[in-house]
C-alpha cells in the first residue's frame, strides 16, 4: 500500500493539466482513473459528434480544410466544446492536487506551508509562488516540521 501512495505522490498537476489539454481523459489516465477518463473522453466525443455539423467536419487534414471548418462552426457549439474542454483541463489539475494531499495527509508528511502568506510550498522551489517569498535553503523543512 506505501508503494502505491508513494506512486499517487509523485503525480505533477501540471502535468496532467497539459495531458488534458492534448487528448481530454488523458490528464485522468495520468492520475488513474480510469471511469473518469473515460467519462471525460466520451463527454468530449458526443459532443463534436453530435453539436458540430456534418459539412464543418474537414474531409482532409490541410490547414485551409481547418480554416474553412472553423467558420462553418456555429459559435455556440465552439463554446460549448471549449468549457468541455477547460472544464476537463482543471479537474484533471484539481484532482491532482487533491490526491497529493490526500497521499500527504496519510503518510503523515506536512506539506511545508510559506512562513510569509502560510501557503503549501513547492519542495523544487526556492521561493514561494504564491507570493513570491524567497526562502532559505532549510526554511521549508523548518516549516515542514512544526
Amino acid at each position: 500500500m506505501s508503494e502505491q501512495l508513494e506512486e499517487v505522490q509523485q503525480k505533477r498537476p501540471w502535468l496532467a493539466a497539459l495531458l488534458a489539454v492534448i487528448v481530454p481523459g488523458l490528464g485522468h489516465i495520468y492520475i488513474r482513473m480510469w471511469l473518469r477518463a473515460a467519462l471525460w473522453f466520451a463527454l468530449y466525443f458526443v459532443t463534436i459528434e453530435f453539436m458540430v455539423p456534418d459539412d464543418a467536419l474537414p474531409g482532409t487534414i490541410s490547414v485551409s480544410a481547418f480554416a474553412d471548418a472553423g467558420a462553418a462552426i456555429p459559435p455556440t457549439v465552439a463554446l460549448l466544446v471549449l468549457m468541455v474542454s477547460v472544464t476537463n483541463i482543471i479537474d484533471a489539475y484539481l484532482l491532482t492536487k487533491q490526491q497529493n494531499r490526500v497521499v500527504r495527509r496519510h503518510s503523515g508528511e506536512a506539506p511545508a506551508s510559506c512562513p510569509h502568506c502560510g501557503k503549501d510550498l513547492d519542495e523544487d522551489l526556492e521561493f514561494c509562488h504564491w507570493c513570491t517569498t524567497p526562502l532559505k535553503t532549510g526554511e521549508a523543512a523548518e516549516t515542514a516540521d512544526q
